[in-house]
């Protein structure tokens, strides 16, 4: 296996910095051109402008599918799916009878009776009443609760207070479900970082070798991993087990729902829920994106698959998206996520006051782009293993990545800068008409955009929970549907989120990986308020 610990090597190093030289590259390379070459700048930026619609255009439609998709699966009853699917019923859809047949040929299928799930819940301090909500989402899923055990995933560095929250709901969940058992990770364990990472690999190896003992059948076990804030749609659990037994290659699979920032939406800060409901519809976008899909937050894959590629990373402070290529790589490229179309329900980030929250907003992303560290590691491991990978295939893949994180970093920027800044540098790019260019390019775009956003408005009124408690704006309490003109308002701050809580996070990360300077893992602390109605 890759080596992922250590100090790492001069090559290496050198491939940490492509993300920020790229990134700055882009920003910097068209102010220097356009003394130089004003017409080299025009086309650059006509071809950046071009790429920032095309990319609109497929959000639009692929919003559209995955909500479409989603409001499909929640009307489903898949808890008959899975008798039908036992009972090898000619009443299954098509797709998945063909897919039945497919595995009874295989001599691989699974009655779904006997597929188990371990939720495996990470906590670092938060409060038990969190803790509450998120084991009581499980307990009132519409799932035999027997075929379910809880893992509570805490930190040693916590204690006494962590062990003494486990210990309380331990005794008030004994009999809930099939077990219930908390593992505090280790402080200072020699090549990990703090971070989810080691604390949720510490506790999958602890109830794998527990089932090993007993004689437990691993391959039949799933493990979804949890936030501490994190509550399961009712119906998550069915359609996961589903999923797993229709899967044709069940453990080169992991398995995606939809993250939807939804615990306390209307109890955040304006500008904090944009970000949440944006970060809730790109999920849902990826999710209708199959063959770009990679593991994000709270995901599930089978327990046999994890045990032998080691778990999770312990090196990194985005263990999740890294999971992705862990898996691709440890399975040669035969490996796939597949998307739910169920939700997962988390917070969206509040603090103490609005500053804080605004700064808690920002780290968080900064550590989400700190997915700009795969980059080098894809590369690596790529050279390493280049004989067992499919090239086209792997070479796609990287280029996504690329593609994601620079345009994360600069897109924003760039489509706001593009038409000014070389001007200002340069009179004679405005005096050719360059400016105009571009400036006519935008025009016709951004009415192009006008449709993506009014799109939005229409999803976010139809997907949040309706609010329940009134506003109070001068001096008077009006009626909490008025929270609905908040979020038509909202969607003027895009250009302001993108580029503030966008593009300068993500070169933010991306420098510092440059420099060297490794981001430690920031817990984003779980504020709950008594107008949290969103359960």
């Amino acid at each position: 296996m890759i080596k992922t610990t250590g100090s790492p090597t001069k090559i290496y190093r050198f491939l940490e910095m492509i993300p920020a030289t790229i990134s700055w590259s882009v920003l910097l390379l068209p102010m220097l051109f356009a003394f130089y070459s004003p017409t080299s700048v025009a086309f650059f930026m006509a071809a950046f402008v071009f790429l920032w619609f095309f990319r609109t255009i497929e959000y639009i439609f692929f919003l559209l599918f995955a909500y479409f998709k989603f409001k499909k699966t929640q009307k489903k009853d898949f808890a008959k799916k899975l008798q039908l699917w036992d009972l090898a019923s000619p009443e299954l859809p098509s797709h998945y009878a063909k897919i039945r047949k497919y595995l009874e040929e295989k001599n691989d299928i699974i009655h779904t009776s006997t597929i188990r799930h371990i939720i495996l819940i990470a906590t670092c301090g938060e409060d038990i009443t969190v803790l509450r909500d998120t084991i009581d989402s499980v307990k009132n899923s519409d799932f035999d609760r027997k075929k379910v055990i809880i893992v509570l995933a805490t930190e040693e560095r916590m204690q006494p207070e962590s062990s003494e929250i486990a210990k309380i709901l331990e005794q008030e969940y004994a009999d809930t479900f099939s077990a219930f058992y908390s593992f505090a990770h280790p402080a200072n364990i020699p090549g990990e970082v703090k971070g989810k990472g080691g604390n949720i690999t510490f506790a999958g190896k602890k109830i794998c070798t527990i089932l090993e003992e007993k004689g437990e059948d691993i391959s039949k076990y799933l493990i979804t991993t949890l936030d501490a804030d994190n509550r399961l749609d009712p119906e998550y659990l069915n359609v996961l087990t589903f999923h797993f037994a229709a899967s044709i290659d069940r453990q080169k699979s992991s398995y995606q729902p939809i993250p939807l920032f939804f615990n306390n939406i209307w109890d955040v800060p304006l500008f904090n829920r944009m970000i949440a409901i944006s970060g809730g519809f790109w999920h849902m976008v990826e999710s209708a994106r199959p063959h770009r899909l990679h593991n994000f937050s709270s995901h599930a894959q089978p327990l046999l698959a994890l045990k032998e590629m080691d778990f999770w990373a312990t090196h990194t402070i985005v263990e999740d998206g890294h999971q992705y290529w862990r898996s691709y790589f440890h399975f040669n490229g035969d490996y796939f996520v597949e998307p739910l179309f169920v939700p997962i329900y988390q917070d969206a980030v509040l603090h103490t006051s609005w500053k804080t929250t605004m700064v808690a907003q920002y780290k968080q992303i900064r550590r989400w782009a700190w997915g700009a560290s795969d980059i080098p590691f894809v590369i690596d491991a790529w050279w390493k293993k280049r004989k067992e990978l499919p090239f086209i295939e792997t070479f796609i893949h990287f280029l996504r990545l690329m593609e994601a994180h620079i345009f994360w970093a600069t897109g924003a920027i760039v489509i706001t800068l593009a038409t000014p800044i070389p001007g200002i540098l340069n009179p004679s790019f405005a005096a050719n008409g360059y400016d105009d260019g571009v400036s006519q390019m935008l025009a016709f775009f951004f009415s192009i955009t006008s449709i993506g956003i009014l799109i939005s408005i229409l999803l976010s009124l139809f997907t949040l929970p309706k609010p329940t408690t009134p506003i109070t704006f001068l001096q008077k309490k009006w009626s909490p549907l008025w929270r609905y003109f908040g979020i038509i308002f909202q969607w003027f701050l895009v250009p302001i989120m993108t580029i503030g809580f966008g593009s300068i996070p993500a070169l933010d990360a991306q420098t510092r990986l440059f420099l060297g300077k490794y981001l430690g893992f920031n817990v984003t602390k779980k504020i709950r308020t008594d107008n949290n109605n969103n359960k």
